[in-house]
């Protein structure tokens, strides 16, 4: 009898902590990987922004930013925010690029850990507007970003800023295409003789 009490109570522990590992596990909040962003790819000075690094770099406030989604609606309203733009963050990693007519074939992949990843060209971010609006953001609202990531990316100047606004940002990754090989051009198809 006391045995079977005894297995009975391991049983009852073992189902409840199998219910509540899964759910403290899943907490994004957690994860170490949306707590760091790496710099990397083709750089000269890789490095890691924490949320304590992150106020060394050339940090500016914002306000009246607003995501809106592709539909319309306006899914958060941000009052005043604080971050580094894009830009500047690979200012202070330094980008290779060996042949400066070749920058047009560079872009900045922004990465988060629920693969949610978005991509802008060299050129939009050093010669467009889109330079001067795109942040990573660690405050919104007079308070530290934490059920979205301590790290948020967006681009405050799109018209629609939903698409480019990227939560539980972990990687920013600098790349070249391959633009070496020409694009193959179609046979004109001729419909009627």
């Amino acid at each position: 009898m006391r045995n079977t009490r005894l297995s009975a109570r391991i049983g009852f522990l073992f189902v409840a902590a199998l219910l509540v590992v899964p759910f403290t596990a899943q907490a994004k909040g957690d994860n170490p990987e949306s707590q760091t962003v790496k710099v990397y790819g083709l750089v000269e000075k890789p490095f890691t922004i924490t949320t304590a690094s992150v106020k060394q770099l050339k940090v500016a406030e914002g306000e009246s930013a607003a995501i809106v989604c592709v539909s319309g609606e306006t899914h958060k309203i941000l009052k005043t925010f604080k971050g580094v733009l894009l830009r500047d963050i690979l200012d202070s990693a330094n980008v290779l690029i060996a042949d400066p007519h070749q920058r047009g074939e560079y872009v900045v992949l922004v990465r988060s850990i629920d693969n949610y990843n978005v991509l802008f060209s060299y050129n939009e971010l050093y010669y467009g507007t889109t330079g001067d609006n795109t942040w990573l953001v660690f405050e919104e609202n007079g308070k530290s970003i934490d059920k979205e990531g301590r790290f948020v990316v967006f681009s405050a100047k799109d018209k629609v800023t939903g698409p480019r606004h990227v939560k539980w940002v972990n990687g920013i990754e600098v790349l070249k295409v391959n633009a070496s090989k020409p694009m193959e051009t179609a046979t004109p198809m001729v419909h009627c003789p």
